[in-house]
């Protein structure tokens, strides 16, 4: 009876033992699934979250990048208006963007390319098709992902667990993610330039590019608040 006692006393250690390096190993691992209950349906109280497929973004860092930016934008407006108004000359007046060095050599980037591409442009709005701009900049505080070994498993990115013809559930697919991906001296500041051709109320044509940009030319793409306080002074007439 004693040596039973012992034995099962025994048991509860290494389970307790093996619950707490299971811990552990959690803790300093990232999320992945038990490959031994992959074929078992799986649950979660939140969704996991899995890096993206590798990608790459531009940075836009001189005038010749925002140059290549109104080419695409000229030349997809002049297809617009071939394909809306094949036999029709629909002028093209581009609204003022700003005083911003972006806004202003934007402008004249577009009524160049325009120009090139044999769009008619119009000195007023009156009658003719708007091309208008705006732009937001965002700047994240990054949380990225590391790991002691320099490998993290995660789940497949856009994985959702489902039945096989056999009624099984299907074993969650794992990839292993380079915690040097997520070192990478990726920039933190991004501008999105919004570019739309309107005509008579509707839509011609419309571009969204998202940009990679260093924080000290934030000053290129917004406008600068005045340095130091207004000074006011007050009139009064006296008869």
């Amino acid at each position: 009876m004693e040596r039973t006692k012992i034995k099962d006393h025994a048991m509860r250690i290494a389970a307790l033992l093996t619950l707490i390096t299971l811990g552990l190993v959690t803790g300093c691992s990232s999320v992945s699934v038990n490959s031994d209950q992959s074929s078992q349906l799986v649950t979660a109280q939140a969704p996991i979250s899995s890096g993206y497929l590798l990608s790459t973004q531009p940075k836009m860092q001189a005038m010749a990048h925002w140059d290549l930016l109104a080419d695409k934008v000229a030349r997809n407006c002049g297809k617009a208006l071939d394909h809306f108004f094949p036999e029709q000359d629909v002028r093209v007046y581009v609204a003022p963007l700003g005083t911003t060095p972006f806004a202003k050599a934007y402008r004249e980037a577009l009524l160049t390319h325009l120009i090139d591409y044999g769009v008619p442009v119009a000195f007023a709005p009156e009658g003719a098709a708007v091309l208008e701009a705006n732009l937001g900049l965002v700047t994240h505080r990054r949380v990225l992902d590391k790991t002691s070994k320099g490998l993290r498993r995660a789940p497949e990115p856009g994985f959702r667990q489902a039945k096989n013809s056999a009624g099984h559930y299907v074993p969650v697919p794992e990839i292993g993610e380079e915690s040097g991906y997520f070192d990478a001296p990726t920039p933190d500041s991004e501008v999105q330039i919004n570019s739309a051709l309107v005509h008579q109320g509707a839509y011609l044509y419309r571009d969204s590019s998202i940009f990679y940009v260093s924080s000290p030319d934030w000053a290129h793409y917004q406008p600068q608040t005045p340095q130091g306080g207004v000074e006011l002074k007050r009139y009064s007439l006296v008869n």
